[in-house]
């Protein structure tokens, strides 16, 4: 696009060079017949060019600060996007870890509750012979 915009203006800087060339009175217009007619009829088809290539010129130009300003908004997205993945990424890792513990503690839980109930069926099973034993002496 830069390109162009280059090229543009080098084709009006010659044509306005051109136009400079033409000898005209005060109105603009030749003083006399013939070749200066043809001559006045060119240049003003270059001055319509010329005004045709600066509004494609200011065109391309207002183009390019689009584009710019897209490209800025853009680059802003994806910062934020990054940050975001960014905590996102932290606060799984967390997650995790905190995963892995509560796991840990409730193996370590459940483990506690089976021996619990391990010693609970000794005790029970204690109780019950003492209690055999004391009602075989108190029939006796």
């Amino acid at each position: 696009m830069h390109k162009e915009i280059k090229a543009l203006k080098n084709e009006l800087e010659d044509h306005q060079f051109n136009a400079k060339k033409g000898e005209y009175s005060s109105s603009g217009v030749p003083q006399s017949n013939g070749p200066e007619l043809q001559l006045y009829e060119i240049q003003r088809e270059y001055s319509k060019q010329i005004h045709d290539y600066k509004f494609k010129l200011q065109k391309a130009e207002q183009d390019i600060a689009t584009l710019e300003g897209m490209v800025t908004r853009l680059e802003t997205q994806v910062k934020r996007y990054k940050g975001d993945a960014e905590r996102a990424e932290g606060a799984e890792d967390e997650l995790k870890q905190e995963k892995r513990k509560l796991q840990k503690e409730l193996r370590e839980a459940l483990t506690h509750v089976e021996e619990l109930q391990n010693q609970n069926k000794h005790l029970n099973s204690r109780l019950e012979r003492i209690r055999q034993t004391r009602a075989a002496l108190g029939v006796q």
